[in-house]
């Protein structure tokens, strides 16, 4: 009797469990699914249990979840704390209130320099190091020193994605996310939109030009993009905005950010009562002996953890780049280097990933479902744990994940970085379900021809099943 009870219970759990599998798999049958490749994996986060597992191993274009390999090993690596700097020097003397030399910046890859996502200024704070210093006037010159690395574009990022404000690339000194906003006024749907204006805009020649433009006035959103070569002052523009908007904004990569960063500067310098004789200015990008110089201050950046929250709340890719090249100090491969050893001592299979870049911007960057979810349930148990929770969009209430799903059983109780480019939507973190566990989560669509609204629901259906039944 006793052995037809235990038969009858573990019978009972094996199909259970088998009918479960079956569901969930049904999820994703859809006839617009069956061609696309669906990478899968959940686990528990605590246990690293095996609960669901589909295509596991196959290493898939990720977008941007990878975000969280690079943002979260920046912050074990370099810690919470870390800060990116600005140093101001000076050559010659200050006598009184004047400053017989230069005035020195070099810059170490600070991404959130006058970011729209932080509400200091980090402009002012440095012009006011100098005025505090009792200086009204600059006998010399403005030199910037842009010698930590050489800034350069990936091969592998899309044509494209090169000139689009997604795609600005780190530079030793960055401003305004090393982005410009190039407005248009939109009439009736069909219409040509019309060029308004670019902010910022460089004060003097070279400038921002549009060669052509051949936006549209059509419904469906920001559909439009810029082309050029990315360092090249002259763009064109291609694709449809809304009609009837009176002020209209995309966004395009600064073509030489120092050069932007000089030109603020000399600005406020101006707009704070302090006289430069000689408004020109030099940019360095070679090498730059400062020994021989006075250091006056440092202007810092927010704490890495706060910069690794914004970075995969809204998908930063600049921030995620900047934190490899701090990861690597100043050398981007070596950053790569970094981030790939400490992966495979997580006992991450080097065969299931692949590193091009630190964003997921690229279309070379791989990873299994199954390295992720590992990953995920190494850092779940590390002590950033906090840091990475607080970094992760919320279901229903924050960032990414925000329009995802605003009722029970997932608002509040899912936790992803999301993932998104052409026939590529991908999803990292985790799920808290309704017996409360924790699990870890890796779903990954590459190569579909479903609508996003049907990729959307299944994965909702997806979460909402496994919530119900862990």
């Amino acid at each position: 009797m006793r052995f037809l009870t235990l038969f009858f219970i573990i019978f009972s759990l094996c199909f259970y469990s088998q009918n479960n599998n079956i569901s969930l798999e049904n999820i994703f049958s859809h006839p617009s699914l069956n061609t696309s490749i669906i990478g899968i994996s959940v686990k528990d986060a605590t246990t690293g249990k095996i609960i669901y597992e589909k295509n596991s191993h196959s290493q898939l274009v990720p977008a941007s979840i990878f975000k969280l390999l690079t943002t979260f090993i920046a912050i074990e690596k370099l810690g919470a704390d870390f800060k990116f700097k600005t140093e101001i020097y000076y050559s010659g003397n200050i006598r009184q209130d004047t400053l017989f030399g230069n005035l020195i910046i070099k810059g170490y890859c600070d991404p959130t320099f006058e970011s729209r996502f932080f509400s200091n200024s980090a402009l002012n704070e440095l012009v006011q190091k100098i005025k505090s210093k009792n200086i009204k006037f600059i006998k010399g010159k403005l030199i910037l020193v842009s010698n930590y690395f050489s800034s350069k574009v990936n091969g592998n990022w899309a044509f494209e994605d090169v000139n689009n404000y997604y795609a600005a690339v780190p530079n030793p000194l960055n401003i305004f996310d090393n982005e410009y906003h190039l407005y248009f006024e939109t009439g009736a749907k069909g219409q040509y939109a019309r060029v308004l204006n670019i902010e910022p805009q460089y004060e003097y020649p070279p400038k921002i030009v549009i060669t052509s433009n051949n936006v549209v006035a059509k419904e469906g959103g920001d559909n439009a993009y810029i082309y050029g070569d990315p360092f090249s002052y002259e763009k064109r523009v291609e694709g449809s905005i809304p009609p009837f908007q009176k002020k209209y904004s995309i966004e395009g990569c600064l073509p030489d950010p120092p050069r932007m960063f000089a030109e603020s500067i000399l600005k406020k310098l101006s707009l704070e009562n302090i006289a430069i004789a000689e408004k020109n200015y030099n940019i360095i990008n070679d090498t730059f002996n400062l020994k021989s110089f006075q250091l006056l201050d440092v202007v810092y950046s927010p704490t890495l953890s706060e910069i690794f929250r914004l970075t995969n709340l809204h998908s930063i890719n600049l921030f995620a780049e900047s934190m490899l090249y701090a990861l690597g100090n100043g050398d981007y491969d070596n950053g790569k280097k970094i981030l790939l050893e400490t992966l495979i001592k997580k006992g991450i299979d080097k065969n299931e990933i692949n590193i091009d870049d630190a964003c997921g911007l690229s279309r070379l960057d791989g990873i299994s479902a199954n390295a992720m979810t590992e990953f995920l349930i190494k850092a779940y148990s590390s002590p950033y744990k906090n840091v990475l929770l607080n970094g992760l969009p919320v279901a229903g209430e924050s960032g990414t994940m925000k329009n995802f799903s605003d009722t029970a059983p997932l608002k509040g109780n899912l936790k992803c970085k999301t993932g998104y480019f052409a026939r590529v939507r991908t999803f990292a973190g985790f799920l808290n379900t309704k017996s409360g566990k924790t699990l870890a989560v890796c779903i990954m669509f590459n190569n579909f021809n479903a609508s996003l609204d049907k990729i959307k629901q299944s994965t909702k259906q997806f979460f909402e099943t496994l919530y119900q039944m862990n």
